[in-house]
């Protein structure tokens, strides 16, 4: 038998496919085709094996020793880790991952030849070989071929593979244990209903006149000859039918004939219909999201986000874990590598928050300060400083105290009428804190903030009203999702709500000559986000019962009236974030020992808006501490965690109130 490489080097000619439609009907073309030309000639196909495959090779694929249960180290100098870095001479480490799963994912089976080869930096060369290489199996057991006879030359040569030269990637057969069966396999059919789709689309527009309308003659006129009619149509054809001199114009009709235009209508045809159903089903064979491929009306940045994540977790998890299980299994071993190490797809970076998202999950897990200096200005590629590997921990952050950097207000809010100092503040009364100067900040939105937060109601409101009333038209079961809703308003109000909190609280922290960190009220602001998104769509779909109650229901005039007041809704939330932001700005400053702050009476003050409920009227002026409750057991105007009847469209704002001293 030749030696390895010689066998190797008996396969590497090149072959061109030239895949043509040619005559012959639709259905044996396309159940002919096999999975290869499938998915050279398939949209589909090709726009769901590339998302895929280019998907998990952008992964990095990491070597790691294992030391113990909890212990392991990075291997980037062993020959598996050199060889799997740069598996050949001619692909990356992405090429190769990525056809590596493209030729699984058509074929249902895939083959990694693993050749000697002194040249490469780990020694070894890894070589694809497609399912459709082999020519014949020689199988040793019904579980696995013995050696396999492969042919892929313009020479006709073929080599024999010993199995145990391969490693193999393979789906499984039910009822065939050693074999594989193709995803593409079960989308024959759907396939040939989009060849014989594209084709009656094609016989139309090629058929049809440039202008879509009918000609009609009066009843009462000379009727023609058959020359007569026959030299028109042939006329009218030439000039404006396709590839007609006249295409587009306007011709000159005689005799009383008119011009009837009409509309080509897809219905009958289904087209959309088919060309989404062919997606879906192509989707589903390879257990992908439609919409993390081909656009969706429905689809917002929120869910886009989810089913990013999504991907990697539930769609491709089972696919990696094979992977991965297999290197580890079969590949590393031919590779030399020893017991305890193994490889595995990195996945923190496609499934990582943002910053704000991970420092606030990192720091509630450690319960303080996580990275030093030196290891912040390491990710930012700047050199090392002096002293930078400490950690530095705040003085206010200690263990058994504060749960965590961010937690700044602590418990406040379970023990009203205290400040994070845990002391009363009350003012003594005397004249020298009544003749002492106030510093009052005000916290209000302004317009820009109201029109903000407006936006995002009703960009949500229309979007909601096309997905919920075709559903209540259709059969009236079923039409609301709160769990959706909720989540999408949720994501979408965050961002907002966040940026008018940063805004407000920044000024405030200047005028109390403190920062003001808006990282810290991460938590808060994405549960005020989320409550106010629920009591918005509680709103709506009690509006919807109501109506629906009706003789004559009309959700889409309730729709209407939601968007009308979409005004008021932004300016109770932007409002109500406003009077957070300053009273949280005062937190950090007492937190921070702002002089400002230190040795005053911090309180904050209702000021009642116009229009005002009466008990809200009747606070106008109510002072309490800053960390105590108004009232009414709100901790500022609109709170988006109080009661709904003292909340909801609440115009009235709040000042903190900074004197004695």
């Amino acid at each position: 038998m030749p030696s390895i490489l010689e066998r190797w080097r008996m396969l590497t000619a090149p072959v061109v496919y030239n895949i043509t439609y040619k005559g012959g009907d639709a259905s044996t073309q396309v159940l002919n085709l096999n999975a290869v030309e499938l998915y050279q000639t398939q949209d589909n196909i090709r726009a769901v094996v590339d998302f895929l495959s280019a998907s998990v090779a952008q992964l990095p694929l990491k070597v790691y020793y294992r030391r113990g249960e909890n212990e392991r180290e990075r291997d980037r100098e062993s020959d598996a880790a050199l060889t799997l870095w740069r598996p050949n001479d001619y692909m990356t480490q992405f090429e190769f991952i990525r056809g590596l799963v493209a030729e699984y994912d058509v074929f249902g089976c895939v083959y990694i030849w693993v050749i000697p080869d002194a040249e490469a930096p780990g020694g070894w060369a890894l070589h694809i070989i497609p399912t459709d290489w082999v020519e014949a199996t020689i199988k040793a057991t019904p579980y696995k071929p013995a050696a396999l006879r492969v042919k892929m030359s313009n020479t006709g040569k073929a080599a024999d593979i010993p199995f145990e030269e391969l490693v193999q990637f393979k789906t499984y057969s039910p009822g065939h244990p050693g074999g594989y069966l193709s995803p593409i396999s079960s989308l024959r059919q759907q396939l040939l209903e989009q060849v014989e789709s594209g084709k009656f689309r094609r016989q139309l527009w090629r058929s049809s006149g440039r202008l879509n309308a009918q000609i009609t003659r009066p009843k009462d006129v000379e009727p023609w000859t058959d020359e007569q009619r026959k030299n028109f149509v042939e006329m009218f054809r030439e000039a404006w039918g396709a590839g007609g001199s006249k295409a587009g114009a306007i011709p000159l009709m005689e005799d009383g004939m008119e011009i009837k235009p009409f509309a080509t209508s897809f219905k009958e045809s289904e087209w959309a219909a088919s060309v989404k159903l062919s997606r879906e089903s192509v989707a589903a064979a390879y257990r992908v999201n439609p919409s993390l491929i081909w656009h969706s009306d429905t689809q917002t940045y929120a869910s886009s986000r989810d089913n990013a994540r999504a991907l990697y977790s539930e769609c491709l998890g089972p696919d990696l874990q094979m992977l991965q299980q297999r290197i580890n299994a079969f590949l590393l071993p031919k590779l030399g590598a020893p017991l305890g190490t193994y490889v595995e797809f990195d996945l923190t970076e496609k499934l990582k928050g943002s910053f704000e998202e991970r420092a606030s999950i990192y720091q509630s897990a450690c319960g303080g300060p996580y990275m030093t200096r030196n290891e912040v200005r390491a990710e930012q590629n700047l050199p090392p400083v002096e002293g930078g590997d400490e950690l530095i921990v705040p003085l206010n952050v200690i263990e058994g105290g504060q749960a965590s950097p961010q937690d700044t207000q602590g418990d406040a809010y379970d023990y009203p009428g205290e400040d994070n100092q845990g002391k009363k503040l009350i003012p003594c009364g005397c004249k020298s804190c009544k003749d002492a100067e106030e510093l009052r900040i005000k916290g209000k939105s302004d317009k820009e903030d109201d029109e903000k937060v407006e936006a995002v109601l009703t960009a949500f409101f229309n979007r909601q009203a096309r997905s919920v009333i075709p559903k209540i038209g259709a059969d009236g079961s079923n039409f609301w999702d709160a769990d959706r809703w909720n989540k999408e308003l949720a994501d979408d109000l965050e961002p907002v709500l966040v940026e008018i909190a940063d805004k407000h609280g920044k000024e405030a922290a200047e005028q109390l000559g403190a920062e003001y960190v808006t990282e810290k009220t991460a938590k808060y602001l994405t549960v005020a986000s989320e409550a106010r998104a629920k009591k918005i769509n509680e709103g709506t779909l009690a509006k919807i019962t109501e109506d629906l109650e009706e003789d004559e229901p009309d959700t889409a005039h309730v729709y209407e009236v939601r968007s009308n007041t979409a005004g008021t809704l932004a300016k109770a939330a932007a409002g109500a974030i406003a009077s957070f932001a300053i009273q949280e700005a005062a937190h950090q400053a007492i937190s921070e020992g702002a002089p400002s702050v230190v040795g005053k009476v911090v309180e904050k003050e209702w000021i009642t808006g116009p229009n005002a409920r009466p008990s809200h009227e009747a606070m106008n002026g109510e002072r309490v501490p800053l960390d105590a409750n108004f009232s009414n057991g709100q901790h500022w105007p609109g709170e988006d965690i109080g009661d709904p009847d003292e909340s909801c469209g609440c115009n009235c704002t709040t000042e903190v109130v900074i004197s004695g001293g």
